[in-house]
């Protein structure tokens, strides 16, 4: 099983991406799954958000997500620094084992702190490809959490632990993609030629 790695900060659109990589793979008779390593993190805090808070872990309700965000990241962070980074991707190794698709996708690679981190776990450990994806606004959206690079205005970092992860994670993939801001990226001729061009280099490596 091939595993790749999708990196980039919040709201770059990295489940969209998979979603449509997973869409024309499966056009290409290639079987894929979405992964995503924050899966566990919410199964280890849902009991007692939802008993201690009334809160659903699993909600989509932003306003929700918001009020526990902070201690999802505190307690993942906890896990993290009490296994050198090992914890969550344990628990993806062992989901793994019951997988049978040709591809997984893992939605959320963002760390590269520790020596055997998520970056070097797809890429050494599962000899798998790393993407990272930027998403781009034209230059009258609002500057509230942006961050302009090359005449572009990026999506930026929205805490620390992504300020100082995410450079490395870019520098260390093997595909950069950068993708605009568009209404529906799955009727966009542009991001579905960029998510083409990805699509082929994970067809070019499950047929190796």
């Amino acid at each position: 099983m091939l595993v790749v790695g999708i990196c980039g900060v919040a709201r770059s659109g990295k489940d969209l991406f998979c979603e449509m990589i997973l869409d024309k793979l499966a056009k290409q008779g290639i079987s894929g799954t979405q992964f995503a390593l924050a899966n566990a993190l919410k199964a280890d805090c849902e009991e007692f958000l939802k008993e201690k808070c009334g809160l659903d872990v699993w909600t989509s309700v932003t306003d929700d997500k918001s009020l526990f965000r902070d201690f999802l990241v505190w307690y993942g962070d906890l896990k993290r620094k009490q296994t050198n980074g090992r914890y969550w991707v344990e628990q993806m190794n062992e989901l793994f084992k019951t997988e049978s698709s040709q591809v997984a996708l893992v939605s959320d690679v963002r760390y590269d702190t520790y020596p055997h981190d998520e970056l070097s776990w797809v890429q050494f450990e599962h000899e798998g490809l790393i993407v990272h994806l930027r998403r781009w606004l034209s230059p009258n959206v609002s500057m509230i959490n942006l961050h302009s690079m090359e005449d572009r205005i990026y999506i930026e970092a929205p805490n620390e632990h992504e300020r100082i992860n995410d450079p490395k994670l870019r520098s260390g993939a093997h595909l950069r993609i950068d993708w605009p801001t568009v209404d529906d990226p799955r009727e966009s001729n542009e991001t579905n030629e960029i998510v083409k061009g990805v699509v082929n280099e994970i067809i070019e490596l499950v047929n190796k």
